[in-house]
C-alpha cells in the first residue's frame, strides 16, 4: 500500500464515522483491533474488538453529542504506521456546550491493510469543560 492509499482508508473512516455509518466503518477495522482512547478523555480506555471500540467509543459519540466531528488535517507517514493530527469539535446534549480540541491519532495497517490499532492522544480539558452541566 502507498501513504496515498493509507490517507484514501483513513479520510473514509473520518467520513463514515461523521456519518453515522458504523457498519461500514468496521469494514476498515480488524476483527481484533485495540482502541486506545487517551487518559481524560471522556470515553478513555483500551477497547479491544470491533463491538468494544463501537459500544465504548463510537455510539457514545454519536447518542452524547450534537455535530461531533473529527477534521482530519494532516497527515504524516512511517510505512504502516499513519499519524494524524486534526481538530474535534460538537456539542453536548446534556449541557449545550461546544468545544474544539486538537488531536494526534496514530494507526497501524495489518497486513490484510486493517487498523489494527488506534492510539488517540488529544487535549482533553474543553471535550471534560463541555460536559459539565
Amino acid at each position: 500500500m502507498t501513504e496515498h492509499d493509507y490517507q484514501v482508508i483513513l479520510a473514509k473512516t473520518y467520513e463514515l464515522t461523521g456519518q453515522g455509518k458504523l457498519e461500514e466503518f468496521a469494514t476498515y477495522l480488524a476483527d481484533d483491533v485495540s482502541w486506545t482512547e487517551a487518559a481524560g478523555f471522556p470515553y478513555a480506555g483500551t477497547y479491544v474488538g470491533k463491538e468494544a471500540v463501537f459500544n465504548n467509543v463510537h455510539k457514545r459519540l454519536g447518542t452524547e453529542w450534537i455535530g461531533y466531528t473529527a477534521e482530519p488535517l494532516h497527515y504524516a507517514f512511517n510505512g504502516q504506521h499513519v499519524m494524524v493530527y486534526g481538530r474535534y469539535s460538537g456539542t453536548y446534549k446534556k449541557s449545550q456546550k461546544s468545544f474544539q480540541a486538537d488531536f494526534v491519532h496514530l494507526y497501524t495497517f495489518n497486513a490484510d491493510n486493517k487498523v489494527s490499532q488506534f492510539i488517540q492522544v488529544v487535549d482533553s480539558y474543553p471535550v471534560v469543560k463541555a460536559m459539565e452541566g
